[in-house]
């Protein structure tokens, strides 16, 4: 499953990785690789520049004022927030002040989500901003110049983590009269006032322990809801909550729930959970956004815990309406997971009214409106015709809709009071129901591109008023309302938020009211001939409108495999695809035989598009198979001491000296991704390999003078010695994959096994 989960991080470096591969397969004896030419440097600031600046030119004795330090990354660098997240240190400033000068803290702006590979860390692209307050002395006289000196330290990071470090230097004159604003930097301190957290810690707040973390709930003001409307909890502490494990949010009314996994390492629950709470976006330069500071205290009794709120928060955010926010793969499933304000005290009218309404809008959604376009496609067919008939088939079509709603929700109620813990759309949480469901629209888009003909249901969905099949109209409503669970629409998440907690009754009744919602512009356009006499007659010009109505279509499949893909791994989404392909391959089959009057081919087509469900219906069914799943031997790292390392080459085993930090994101991935995997433990156990880990987390004069030794100036550093202590190492590129270890040992075992002979 790790490495799965781990998997977008190495294809993000796969240009790196080919060119240092192809560099290594050529090498016929061990030898250690050039370093890159920015490892050598004696930039002190490499890929970034630091500067300072004060909002006012000149000053008065006894004022307060701000002052700036800026950071400049080049494109592709960052920099980290105070939590770092999995890795990463903060900015640091040491100021050298004449006496009777205070400076406060740094202020750190919110910062953004930064995802790389299995981990999570917070901070900054492009530029940021850090203000610190300074407060002079009453004692000042006109005409002095004050000088505020500083020396900065930060980590710039990519594929490799570089400390940085940078001196900057302010003058300002004392006067009399009123200060004077610095017309550059003044304006630039106000931009980056606004980036800075606001105080929320007038907010209510409560907080709960669970089985695997904690669950906050906070009553938000109005003022912040719209900034919030898709959250994100940034955590102080580095050791109390999972960084990399998505985070689910629901809204209740105006109480925000958020659930955080905690950390594998955390000591014991936290009593208080403090943070900043802001809008969920990753890696963006520039961004001004809302933050918001919090502190809630967390009640770690099982009373707490087990009361009827926290129950209550614990059922919503398990329910597939919850959004799940942040980490690895993120998956949101609704674009609102707003609910009822106390959904109970809601109302039964108000419930009926919301879903009516909110069913409406559910026809503009992007999930709904690619497969009623297609209805909308047979209006334009009927093109104001027999009016009988049109009422009829959308009178049908609403059956199909009233139909299929009441199927889901009577087997949601029923699974609910069985025990199951689901919410609306819980069919598109079975992969093979999504696999159907993308082969069913694929058939949809290829039949409208034109591709095929063909008298199935599934495949001449809409034709209201051809007079042909009733059937077709009923089966466009079913699948109108399957392909709508994954939306909520304004309104609606109110009415599913009340309907979900009501009797079966009420339940069903504002479900009903939903479905009605969904299927009224149509009925009330089949029912109404003077609305159908609007519509332009069919001409030529309908072939091509029917034709651009295949790409939402196709769009739609793209998401359907992307969340099957989410649900499964990537064999299982190749299989998919496959699949279709196979379709796509019995529906041009097909067409071309229609064309032709050929039996045998439509033969050979329909053959193809039946083995293609049945290949789509076993990929999704096949169980998810993880890899890596195979136990290996535990890997344990020594501490690094330059006489333990010269005591381990004297053994004549190959030894790998890993140059490893906390903040460093590459040296965290790497050892998630290649050095932890199981074909890598098994290399080491099997091949005797010594390993020996030098942490830099903290400051440490002689480990930096040991890389420097290797001709490098940063990490991640891997010095693989074979087990012939008369060769020389061999560096390990930067960025590793579990193969690239494994061959790596084995030829540091194999040189020393041809040197002794």
């Amino acid at each position: 499953m790790l490495v799965t989960r781990l998997w977008s991080a190495c294809t993000r470096a796969t240009l790196l990785l080919a060119a240092l591969a192809a560099g290594a397969a050529s090498a016929d004896t061990v030898s250690a690789q050039e370093p890159p030419d920015e490892l050598l440097s004696d930039d002190r600031s490499p890929h970034s520049e630091i500067t300072a600046g004060a909002e006012f030119r000149t000053v008065r004795a006894g004022q307060r004022i701000t002052v700036a330090l800026r950071v400049t990354l080049d494109p592709g660098w960052h920099t980290y927030w105070t939590n770092g997240g999995d890795a990463g240190l903060p900015m640091n400033a040491v100021w050298s002040l004449p006496d009777g000068i205070r400076v406060g803290a740094l202020q750190f702006p919110t910062p953004s989500l930064m995802p790389e590979g299995p981990l999570m860390t917070y901070g900054y692209v492009g530029e940021v901003t850090y203000l610190a307050d300074v407060t002079l002395p009453a004692s000042l006289r006109a005409g002095e110049i004050v000088r505020l000196n500083a020396a900065a330290d930060w980590l710039a990071c990519a594929e490799l983590c570089l400390p940085a470090a940078g001196d900057v230097s302010l003058s300002l004159r004392v006067i009399d009269g009123a200060a004077q604003h610095d017309t550059e930097w003044a304006p630039r301190i106000d931009a980056a006032r606004a980036k800075l957290p606001l105080d929320a810690s007038l907010w209510q707040t409560r907080g709960w322990t669970t089985s695997d973390g904690y669950v906050l709930a906070l009553i938000v003001p109005e003022d912040a809801q719209r900034a919030l409307m898709v959250p994100y909890f940034f955590p102080d502490s580095m050791s109390i909550v999972d960084h990399a494990q998505p985070q689910r949010v629901a809204w209740i009314g105006d109480t925000l729930l958020v659930s955080i996994a905690r950390s594998p390492f955390a000591d014991a629950d936290a009593a208080q959970l403090s943070g900043l709470l802001a809008a969920n976006v990753s890696g963006l330069a520039g961004v001004g956004r809302t933050g918001y500071r919090i502190l809630a205290s967390v009640d770690t009794t099982a009373a707490g815990s087990n009361s009827a709120l926290a129950s209550t928060a614990r059922e919503l955010l398990a329910a597939p309406s919850a959004q799940i926010t942040g980490g690895v793969n993120n998956v949101l499933l609704q674009t609102s997971a707003a609910v009822a304000p106390e959904s109970s005290q809601l109302g039964l009218a108000a419930a009926l009214l919301f879903a009516l309404v909110g069913g409406l809008i559910l026809n503009l959604m992007p999930c709904v409106f690619p497969v009623l376009s297609v209805k909308v496609l047979g209006f334009l067919e009927h093109g104001g015709g027999d009016s009988r008939v049109g009422r009829r088939h959308g009178l049908v079509f609403a059956t199909g809709v009233l139909a299929t709603f009441w199927l889901l929700a009577g087997s949601l109620l029923l699974l609910r009071a069985g025990g199951e813990s689901l919410g609306w759309g819980f069919q598109m949480q079975s992969p093979p129901v999504v696999a159907l469901l993308a082969l069913v629209m694929f058939a949809l888009a290829l039949n409208l591109s034109g591709v095929f003909e063909i008298g199935m249901s599934l495949t001449r969905l809409g034709g209201a008023g051809s007079g042909r099949s009733y059937t077709d109209s009923f089966a466009t409503g079913a699948l109108a309302v399957i392909v709508a669970t994954p939306c909520t629409a304004p309104f609606m998440g109110a009415a599913l938020g009340f309907a979900l907690v009501q009797p079966p009754l009420a339940s069903m009744l504002v479900f009903t009211a939903l479905a009605v919602g969904l299927a009224l512009p149509y009925v009330v356009f089949a029912a109404v001939p003077s609305l159908l006499r609007f519509l332009p007659r069919p001409g030529p010009w309908l072939e091509t409108f029917k034709q651009a109505l295949a790409f939402p279509l196709y769009a739609t499949v793209v998401w359907l495999l992307w969340v099957f893909g989410q649900q499964k791994n990537m064999n299982a989404l190749a299989v998919l695809m496959l699949g279709l392909t196979l379709f796509a391959l019995g529906a041009w089959l097909w067409g071309r035989a229609a064309v032709r009057q050929r039996v045998t081919g439509r033969v050979i087509g329909a053959l193809a598009m039946a083995g293609a469900v049945a290949v789509a219906v076993r990929g999704g069914s096949a169980p998810r198979v993880e890899a890596d799943a195979v136990d290996a031997p535990p890997i344990v790292w020594e501490t690094y001491s330059p006489a333990r390392l010269a005591e381990l080459r004297t053994e004549g085993r190959p030894v790998l000296l890993d140059f490893t930090a906390a903040w460093c994101l590459s040296c965290q991935v790497n050892e998630r991704v290649a050095l932890q995997s199981s074909a890598a433990r098994r290399a080491f156990a099997e091949l005797n390999v010594a390993l020996v880990q030098a942490d830099w987390t903290s400051r440490d004069a002689d480990i930096a003078a040991v890389i420097a030794s290797y001709g490098r100036s940063g990490i991640p550093l891997y010095v693989l010695y074979g087990s012939d202590p008369a060769l020389p190492p061999e560096l390990l590129p930067a960025v590793l994959t579990p193969g690239m270890v494994v061959d790596a040992v084995r030829r540091a075992a194999g040189a020393g096994a041809a040197g002794a002979d």
